[in-house]
C-alpha cells in the first residue's frame, strides 16, 4: 500500500526543486498529479478483475512494477511530459493497490484476523507519507531529488521481484472456486457494494476537499503559523496509523461495518461543522477536529475495505474492491477541484465546507442504509 500510493506522495515532498528542475510551473504539476488519481479511479475496476482471475500475488506484484517503473521514468525524467508518463504508469499501482491488498488478505488471512490485518494494510498509506516526508528532503539535499525517487523506484522493483518469488500462487484455488461459484464475469455484486461506492464517493469528496485545502484555510482565514497549520493538516495522518488498525479490528469483533462506517461519517460531520465555526470561534477548534478526523475521515477506508473482504464472496472481492475505490478516487479528484473552486469564486470557504457537511451527512444516511443490505455484515 505504501508503495502503490507512493509516486504521488514522493512527487509532492519533492514538488518545489522538482518544478524547478523541469522548468514547469505548479499547475503543471498539480495537473499531473490530478491525472495520477483521476486514470488511478478509471483502472480500478480492471484491477479489481484482475485480481478475481490472477489473485492476490500477481495483483500486488503488478502494482509494484507500476509504481517502480513509474517513480523510475520521473526519476530519468527531463521534461515536463516524462514527469506526466511517470504519473500515468504509475497510476494502475495507485487504482490497484486496494483490490490487489484486499484479495490477498481474502486469500491469507483467516477469518477473525483480518481487521488487524486491513487495518495494518491501510495504514501503509500513511506510513508512506511519513517516509516520504522524513526520507526524501534529506536526500534531495545529500544528493538530489532524483536520486531520492529513484531510490524508492528500486524498492519497489524489489518488492516485486520478492512478492513473485515468496508469495504462494493462489490461480489454481481461484479457478476451482470460479467453477464452484459459477464464474464471476456474470455474477451480480451485491446490493450494498453499490451504497458502499456512493457512500465511498461521498467521503472522497470530502477527503479531497478537507485534506488540500486545511493548510491555506488555516493560515488565510484563521491566521495561523505555517507550521502550526501544518501540524494541524498533518496530526490526522499521524494519529490514523492507530485508528485505522482500531477500527478495522472493531468492525470485525465488536461493531457491524456499516455502523462503524455511519460512526466515522458522523464524526466527519462534527468535523465540518467545527470547521465551519473556526472563523467565528478561533483556531483553537482545529485542533479537536483534527483528533476527530483521526477518528472519522482518515480512518473509515479501513472499514470499507474490511466490509469488502468479509461481507463479498472471495471470488468477487476484486470487483467488489475495484468498484469502492472507483468511488473513493472519483471523489478524491472531483473534491479537491471543486473546493478551490467554489472558494475562488465565493472567497471565502465557508459554502466549500458547508457543501462538504452535506456530502458528510449523506454518506451517514448511505451507511445507516446499507445496514440492512446482505453482504457487509461480518462473517466471524
Amino acid at each position: 500500500m505504501a508503495l502503490g500510493a507512493f509516486p504521488i506522495v514522493g512527487t509532492a515532498v519533492v514538488a518545489t526543486a522538482l518544478a524547478a528542475d523541469l522548468d514547469m510551473s505548479l499547475t503543471l504539476f498539480g495537473a499531473g498529479v490530478a491525472l495520477n488519481t483521476l486514470f488511478g479511479g478509471l483502472f480500478a475496476p480492471l484491477s479489481g478483475r484482475l485480481a478475481d482471475l490472477y489473485g492476490g500475488k500477481w495483483s500486488c506484484v503488478f502494482v509494484l512494477v507500476s509504481s517502480g517503473l513509474g517513480l523510475m521514468v520521473v526519476a530519468l525524467g527531463r521534461s515536463s511530459f516524462e514527469l506526466i508518463l511517470g504519473l500515468l504508469i504509475s497510476s494502475y499501482g495507485q487504482g490497484a493497490c486496494n483490490p490487489a491488498t484486499n484479495k490477498l488478505v481474502a486469500e491469507r488471512a483467516a477469518p477473525g484476523s483480518r481487521g488487524t490485518m486491513t487495518g495494518i494494510k491501510q495504514s501503509g498509506v500513511q506510513l508512506g507519507i511519513l517516509l516520504g516526508g522524513f526520507t526524501l528532503p534529506a536526500l534531495s539535499i545529500w544528493v538530489n531529488w532524483r536520486f531520492a525517487i529513484g531510490l524508492y523506484a528500486v524498492m519497489a522493483l524489489l518488492g516485486a521481484a520478492l512478492a513473485a518469488a515468496a508469495l504462494p500462487d493462489s490461480r489454481e484455488e481461484l479457478t476451482k472456486d470460479s467453477r464452484v461459484a459459477g464464474g464471476t464475469e456474470n455474477s451480480s455484486l451485491p446490493r450494498s457494494v453499490s451504497l458502499l461506492a456512493l457512500y465511498a464517493l461521498c467521503m472522497g469528496c470530502v477527503v479531497g476537499g478537507v485534506g488540500r485545502y486545511t493548510v491555506l484555510f488555516a493560515e488565510n482565514a484563521l491566521d495561523m503559523s505555517n507550521v502550526r497549520a501544518g501540524l494541524v493538516a498533518g496530526l490526522p495522518g499521524g494519529l490514523a496509523i492507530a485508528t485505522r488498525i482500531i477500527w478495522a479490528r472493531l468492525a470485525e469483533h465488536r461493531i457491524a461495518p456499516p455502523k462503524a462506517l455511519a460512526i466515522q461519517s458522523f464524526l466527519t460531520v462534527l468535523v465540518m461543522l467545527m470547521l465551519l465555526a473556526a472563523v467565528g470561534v478561533g483556531s483553537w477548534i482545529m485542533w479537536p477536529a483534527a483528533v476527530l478526523s483521526a477518528l472519522g475521515l482518515n480512518a473509515w477506508n479501513a472499514v470499507a475495505m474490511l466490509s469488502v473482504i468479509i461481507g463479498v464472496p472471495q471470488n468477487q472481492s476484486g470487483r467488489a474492491s475495484g468498484r469502492v475505490v472507483m468511488g473513493f478516487m472519483a471523489g478524491l479528484t472531483m473534491g479537491g477541484f471543486l473546493t478551490g473552486l467554489v472558494a475562488d469564486v465565493t472567497g471565502g470557504y465557508e459554502t466549500a465546507w458547508a457543501s462538504l457537511l452535506v456530502l458528510s451527512i449523506l454518506a451517514t444516511l448511505l451507511a445507516l442504509r446499507s445496514t440492512n443490505q446482505q453482504g457487509l455484515a461480518p462473517t466471524v
